[in-house]
């Protein structure tokens, strides 16, 4: 006889654009009553609406249990400011903060931001993989203990206890430490939509959580086992990823 293993539920909490936090917040603690695990709210330079980050940081403090994982989109974005924004979430909610991992290939997109040009699948994704692993280090850079806090002194930080990650990847240079402490996670939970080969490696890579689209059983089966393939040849334990099948669920009218 097998042994039984948890079943594991999140549900998006997007749709189309809203501009009153209330609306998300209901969403949220809707979810969190369902027992869900967590929720994520999509995000992208091609769709109007608020931040995803910004308003998951409004949600915290409305629900209590519930993860909030929000698309934070790597590409022409600053991976020092990433890593901040998703620390402060992890902060604002007690550590229940995730982020889905995303890139921008357009020129359209591009041309949002005037400062370079629209790069390739492979490139973006690979840009994307060293964001995920310097806001890692950027998390790391703060020891546990680094927070001092001491009215009497006016010390707030052990700087001894502050360390430099200095990461210098394929189009960006952090130096660090991080300006926010140590997340109360260590490492909020870093999901990725394993949508294509290139994100495929990014989940095995530096994924806790991989979201796949699969039509059948069968077909979800086979891209997990490639996922923790790529993952143990990656120097990971397979196990410590965690393989969500993405569902379209139609409530009817």
């Amino acid at each position: 006889m097998s042994a039984t293993r948890p079943l594991h539920l999140a549900a998006e909490i997007g749709g189309p654009p809203r501009y009153d936090a209330a609306d998300y917040v209901a969403l949220a603690r809707l979810a969190e009553r369902g027992a869900l695990d967590f929720v994520t709210l999509q995000d992208s330079f091609t769709r109007p609406g608020l931040d995803a980050l910004a308003v998951l940081s409004r949600v915290a403090p409305a629900t209590e249990r519930i993860g909030l994982v929000a698309t934070v989109t790597t590409t022409h974005t600053e991976p020092f400011h990433v890593s901040s924004a998703v620390a402060t979430l992890d902060w604002v909610s007690g550590g229940r903060a995730g982020w889905v991992v995303d890139v921008s290939t357009t020129p359209a997109q591009a041309r949002l931001f005037g400062r370079r040009h629209a790069a390739p699948a492979e490139a973006v994704w690979r840009e994307a993989g060293e964001v995920a692993e310097v806001a890692a280090r950027l998390w790391d850079s703060w020891e546990d203990d680094a927070g001092i806090r001491d009215t009497s002194t006016g010390r707030f930080v052990d700087r001894a206890k502050l360390h430099p990650v200095d990461f210098e990847g394929t189009t960006f240079r952090v130096r660090g430490p991080a300006t926010v402490p140590r997340p109360p996670q260590g490492h909020p939970v870093t999901v990725v939509d394993a949508a294509g080969e290139h994100s495929e490696d990014i989940a095995a890579r530096h994924a806790d959580v991989v979201l796949l689209r699969a039509t059948r059983p069968e077909e979800a089966a086979g891209i997990r086992e490639r996922l923790r393939a790529r993952a143990a040849a990656h120097g990971r334990r397979p196990d410590a990823l965690r393989v969500l099948a993405a569902l379209t669920v139609d409530l009817g009218a």
